[in-house]
């Protein structure tokens, strides 16, 4: 029996309760879940109970006594991962993703010269990782001065993304709830082997007192893969938090857009930044698979319009028909500017060294910006007509 197999008994003795559905590797794309029968609308594919779980309430009281209290709940189950040397959650261990697999798809892992080339979203994200990281490390290397860095950096991955979101229902940790939401999380064993997807079939995950449940909206036929959704999320977002993205197979990222504010801002006035600042709309530009958002609209009306009819428009008092070719003209000029700055960036990647440790991560990037490349003309295109 391989490790996976070993793993699903353990699951099973922990009370997860498991229909019809076995993890899988797929050929190119790595572990997920598949059916291994048919299965109908509405059926329960898989239970976990809260005992199961693990949260920060399962964490030892040993090692919460060391950690500062105001340290995150990401810190705390990434150092119980690190330190549980004991067997009793070892099958789980074993069926975890490996250090070569995080370096291989995380960015926060990647080299520099790659970071670099990250779209604006992403490269957000990762800043804000690093971030995250360096005080969850400055915190637990005091605690613990032995721990070495890349064995936390590989824990604090694990629980960055196989983690679900988590708010204990017991009534005696009702005060206890993290504030940050991002750090209501618990590991969930099982579940963390299905895949993600934003197609409408997506399985749903739900969660009660009594634990998670997953089950299908759609009926699947024996042999295919099962998938849920782990939200509305940009390919940006998926590649810098999940170390993905998904392709145009089966419609692409439904939820997939970019953000215009590094083309944007740079047009407005200090004024005219002030007077959009005030009504709520200075920043935040994105394009998405359909448009560019209404903010971006009322913004860009403010280069075209005098002053009275800009607040007319921003207010809903105006339809905005009469200058959206003036307004159109502006945004072809930033999608322009755009398109001008993916195509350089492909450029680079195509440029870099072959390096065999370097591929993986220059495909996706580039398969990212052609992404972004599809995302623009297809707003020219709309422009156009």
């Amino acid at each position: 029996m391989d490790i996976h197999g070993k793993f699903t008994e353990w699951a099973i003795e922990k009370g997860v309760k498991i229909n019809g559905i076995r993890p899988h590797r797929f050929e190119g794309r790595g572990l997920g879940i598949i059916a291994e029968k048919d299965l109908k609308v509405g059926e329960t594919l898989l239970s976990v109970p809260l005992s199961a779980l693990r949260t920060a309430y399962t964490v030892p009281k040993s090692l919460t006594r060391v950690l500062p209290k105001t340290g995150t709940v990401h810190s705390l189950l990434a150092t119980d991962l690190l330190l549980d040397k004991s067997s009793a959650r070892a099958p789980w261990h074993a069926v975890l993703p490996s250090t070569l697999d995080f370096k291989t798809s995380m960015p926060l892992l990647w080299h520099p010269t790659l970071q670099a080339l990250l779209p604006t979203a992403a490269a957000k994200l990762l800043a804000n990782q690093q971030r995250k990281l360096k005080l969850d490390w400055a915190a637990v290397s005091s605690a613990f001065p032995d721990i070495k860095y890349d064995d936390y950096i590989y824990r604090w991955l694990i629980i960055n993304t196989r983690t679900f979101y988590f708010l204990s229902p017991l009534p005696a940790h009702q005060k206890l709830h993290p504030s940050n939401r991002d750090d209501c999380m618990a590991q969930s064993p099982f579940a963390d082997y299905f895949n993600h997807t934003s197609s409408t079939s997506a399985c749903s995950a739900s969660f009660s007192p009594a634990g998670y449940t997953i089950s299908t909206p759609v009926n699947i036929k024996k042999g295919e893969e099962i998938y849920i959704s782990y939200g509305n999320h940009s390919n940006d977002f998926l590649l810098a938090e999940y170390g993905f993205i998904l392709g145009e197979e089966g419609g692409g990222n439904q939820w997939d857009e970019v953000p215009l504010d590094p083309y944007i801002l740079p047009l407005f006035s200090a004024k005219q930044q002030e007077r959009l600042e005030e009504r709520g709309f200075l920043g935040k530009y994105v394009l998405d698979r359909n448009d560019v958002c209404y903010r971006t609209q009322v913004a860009l009306r403010i280069l075209v319009l005098p002053a009275r009819k800009w607040e007319h428009f921003a207010d809903g008092m105006e339809d905005g028909v009469k200058e959206q070719g003036a307004v159109n003209k502006v945004l072809k000029k930033v999608l322009r500017e755009f398109e001008l700055e993916a195509k350089e960036k492909i450029e680079e990647l195509e440029g870099l060294k072959d390096e065999a440790e370097m591929e993986y991560q220059r495909d996706m990037l580039r398969r990212r910006w052609s992404q972004i490349e599809g995302l623009i003309q297809t707003a020219l295109d709309r422009i156009q007509t």
